[in-house]
């Protein structure tokens, strides 16, 4: 079964159900509300960055191609004259090695800027984790606190003696 992707709107919605010794509404509504905020700053960034991909995969293209129509352009200044030809293949040499040299930075950058992301998703992910450890570490005590509680209203043998009732105020 395959699982949609988080939305900020999704963490916006999360409700929780209200429960004696529970957490704070209020915290958890403005947690959620943060981490919405968070996923929502990175969904768009991520965005931006793999529109930033596409348009440099574009000029790799494009950069690729005026090689191409240069290559074309140096094989028919051969026909003409060797001299013309050797100073525009030196041109030409130059040229595809700033390319190179460009799309090779453009490609670096792109791979830097997703193995950061990457980590960042990674150390999201560690979070994420470790909170729900905490989070069940934590219903375990209140599971065994209910017990010894429940344990203490027991009378001998097992029987349950009636704790004196306190009066509601209110």
């Amino acid at each position: 079964m395959a699982m949609t992707p988080l939305t900020p709107l999704d963490v916006q919605r999360m409700r929780f159900p209200v429960k004696m010794r529970g957490y704070e509404q209020k915290e958890v509504e403005d947690f959620l509300g943060l981490v919405a905020e968070e996923l929502a700053q990175r969904i768009s960034q991520v965005e931006r960055l793999e529109r930033e991909a596409k348009y440099y995969r574009q000029r790799l293209e494009e950069t690729e191609e005026r090689e191409h129509q240069l290559q074309q352009t140096l094989l028919r200044a051969q026909k003409v004259s060797d001299e013309i030809t050797a100073n525009a293949r030196r041109e030409a040499e130059l040229m595809v090695k700033e390319a190179e040299m460009v799309a090779d930075r453009v490609v670096h950058q792109a791979i830097e800027q997703t193995t950061r992301i990457e980590t960042r998703v990674q150390e999201l992910r560690t979070m994420r984790k470790e909170l729900q450890l905490k989070f069940r570490n934590t219903l375990d005590l209140f599971q065994r606190i209910l017990e010894a509680e429940m344990e203490e209203e027991r009378g001998p043998l097992g029987t349950v003696v009636p704790l004196p009732r306190k009066k509601r105020e209110g």
